[in-house]
């Protein structure tokens, strides 16, 4: 665990820790030591912790003019036994949302499983996003068929057409672009 490293690649784009409206702003990453865990296994001390024992996150990409973001997502999503997904929104999405951003790209292929109990708590952010949305980003199929059995899929979107991306060569504007046409195709 402690040799996957968030993706760096928009680094000179954007960069979390020196973003005044991130809610990871100013915090420090010590290089040498592996403060950050996934249970009880060390972690690249580049992700952010956000209270969870099993899941952290890294902001990517943040654009406050178009209301999007990139998060990249490590570790076990466990809604049953730890409300990870209410952590995320407390401690990362809710706080880019009193900025503007409603639309939420997650990369989920670092997630390795997804423990949900129910969909309340997604129904109810999904109400406060008003136009915008939750998209999965090469969700695993065991995770993708998690989310499907729970009903979530009503709250979170993914495609399989666009999980075969290779957004890590794509500038973030890129892949935001093909994740907003996708939604577009949705719409009646």
């Amino acid at each position: 665990m402690f040799d996957v490293e968030p993706h760096y690649g928009w680094l000179h784009l954007y960069d979390p820790v020196q973003d005044p409206s991130s809610p990871f702003y100013g915090v420090e990453h010590n290089l040498f030591e592996f403060d950050r865990r996934v249970y009880d296994m060390p972690a690249h001390p580049l992700w952010e912790d956000i209270d969870s024992e099993n899941l952290l996150l890294k902001i990517l990409f943040a654009d406050y003019a178009e209301g999007y973001a990139i998060i990249e997502l490590l570790g076990e999503w466990n809604d049953l036994q730890f409300n990870d997904f209410k952590l995320m929104c407390r401690n990362c999405l809710e706080p880019l949302q009193d900025y503007g951003i409603h639309k939420f790209i997650l990369v989920c292929e670092n997630v390795f499983h997804v423990y949900l109990e129910s969909d309340e708590y997604y129904a109810a952010f999904q109400e406060d996003l008003n136009d915008g949305w939750i998209f999965l980003l090469r969700g695993r199929p065991e995770v993708l068929a998690e989310f499907a059995h729970y009903g979530i899929s009503s709250y979170v979107a993914w495609s399989l057409e666009l999980d075969a991306l290779n957004w890590r060569k794509m500038k973030p504007e890129d892949v935001y672009a093909s994740v907003s046409r996708y939604y577009q195709r949705l719409l009646p």
